[in-house]
Formats: C-alpha cells, structure tokens, sequence
C-alpha cells in the first residue's frame, strides 16, 4: 500500500527504552536514510512509548481457538504493518535472543495472523530485522549464536509466515568505548534504510503488477 503521495512507505519497529542507545541512534540513521532520496516515506513505531503488552495472555489464546474477536492492541498493530510495503524491526540482542517486547510482539501480532489465515501468505510483505549486538563478531560465530537467532527469525517467524522476501543483519560492538566504531555502525544504519527505500519500492511494483 502506497502512501497518498503515490510513495511507497517502509514500518521501522524499534524495541528499546533508551533512546540514547545505539540501537536508537542507528533507528534514526535508519530513517534517514530511508528519506534520503524522497522516493519513500518511514514511520518510526516506538514499541515501548505505545505501551504494547508483549504478553500472551487468555484473550490471544481464545481468538487462537476461535472463540473471540481480535484483541483490540493487536488490531492497531496489523493495522499498522498493512500500511506498510516494508517491516523492518531492531531491537538489542539479550540472552543471545530478542528481548522480550520484540518476541512478544511477533508472538501476538503475527500469531494472530496465523490464527486467521491457516496458511496462507502473510499480509506483511517483506520482514526485515536488525540485532544490535554489544559483543563482536567472533563471539557469536564461536558459539553458534547467529546462526541459531538467524534459524529463530528467518524460518521459524518469516518462513512460517510465508512472507517471500526477509532477512536478518547483525551490527556487532554496540557497547565498544570507540567513538570511530559508532561512527561505523550509524553509516551501516543509514545504508539499511536506503536498501529498505530501494525493497519498498520493488514491493509495490510487485503489487501494481
């Protein structure tokens, strides 16, 4: 869905409370380089600030059963993503996982998908993830963690959902003291959003099509 304006408009889900934390700071390089151009539009949703309950509780398992409407929460979040061409979502690498808004937000938003459609492909078009890793490289390929997150987010979330184009990127050494390594990461920040630009666009010539 294009925006009024005939652009086409890319979702960037931030799940962090600080905004003064590089996941943040390269959110907003993200976005700017999503604008750089003028070819499309961002919209930036803040998970924390709209106060989404990343719980799956008993009315998501009774909309799951057939037995109830649509959480209202959840409503307001598809919504969302329907306006989009292009999902992209960070959020910092806890425990070698998601944090918990970020799960809990696939768990209930896009598990409701799946409670409707039995199948059928996703109406989230393109699903791409960015973790904020405060360790290096090395560390994550010397235990297997990147590849297990990637097997978590790429088949068990993009796959199953049958969305057709996903991916995952890490950015590694958020927590380095080094001005020069945050320096890196924002213009690796600004670069994703100009490659999310170029994806929305390819997204909604797939659907004019």
């Amino acid at each position: 869905m294009t925006n009024e304006d005939g652009r086409p408009k890319v979702l960037v889900v931030v799940a962090h409370p600080d905004h003064d934390s590089a996941t943040w700071a390269i959110a907003r390089a993200l976005e700017q380089g999503i604008r750089s151009d003028g070819s499309a539009t961002a919209t930036t949703h803040d998970l924390v600030a709209s106060g989404f309950d990343p719980v799956y509780g008993k009315a998501d398992l009774a909309h799951h059963r057939g037995l109830s409407g649509l959480p209202a929460d959840v409503g307001r979040e598809q919504k969302l993503l329907e306006t989009a061409e292009v999902t992209v979502v960070l959020f910092p690498v806890y425990w070698w996982s998601m944090p918990a808004l970020a799960k809990g937000w696939f768990d209930r938003v896009f598990g409701a998908y799946d409670d409707v459609s039995h199948g059928s492909p996703s109406a989230v078009k393109e699903l791409h993830l960015v973790a904020l890793a405060g360790l290096g490289e090395p560390t994550f390929a010397r235990h297997g963690y990147k590849t297990a997150l990637t097997t978590q987010t790429m088949h068990g979330i993009a796959d199953y959902s049958q969305i057709g184009d996903s991916s995952i990127e890490f950015l590694y050494d958020t927590e380095s003291k080094d001005p020069g390594v945050h320096e890196q990461l924002i213009a690796r920040g600004y670069e994703i959003g100009a490659e999310m630009a170029r994806y929305a666009h390819r997204a909604s010539d797939r659907v004019a099509v």
